[in-house]
């Protein structure tokens, strides 16, 4: 990674767009055609090894049909990890594990973005109670 992305947020955005990119079933190559650039470039954007210029996030996020806040949203990422670890519980509710892969089996990029979404709203909602 450069020195000039020392707080990791090109490593951060390129995970997300690498687990969006594989969730709608797409190649590095075929993202690459749909932003005008090769699969090495899109290697390493998802890598954290090149920065992405505002423009090219944001059709980023049109090609895969997300708004360009996901890929900033750290407190989403924070809360996906905690979920994950609770999920690794094995006294967590049945319910977890039932959400869980009910959440794996949805394929559109756009669907899961929602649901997640969703999901935060209504933890919004319930800690203001």
């Amino acid at each position: 990674m450069s020195d000039d992305n020392k707080d990791g947020s090109a490593g951060a955005i390129g995970v997300r767009i690498k687990s969006l990119r594989r969730s709608a079933g797409l190649s590095q190559a075929s993202l690459g055609n749909a932003l005008g650039v090769t699969f090495q470039q899109v290697q390493k954007y998802e890598s954290g090894q090149s920065k992405i210029a505002a423009d090219k996030l944001q059709r980023i996020a049109h090609t895969l049909g997300v708004d360009v806040s996901y890929f900033y949203d750290r407190q989403s990422e924070s809360n996906s990890s905690a979920a994950v670890q609770k999920l690794n519980d094995v006294s967590a509710p049945l319910e977890d594990f039932y959400f869980k892969d009910a959440f794996e089996k949805i394929k559109d990029p756009r669907a899961r973005y929602l649901l997640a979404e969703l999901a935060r709203v209504f933890c919004e909602i319930e800690s203001k109670k």
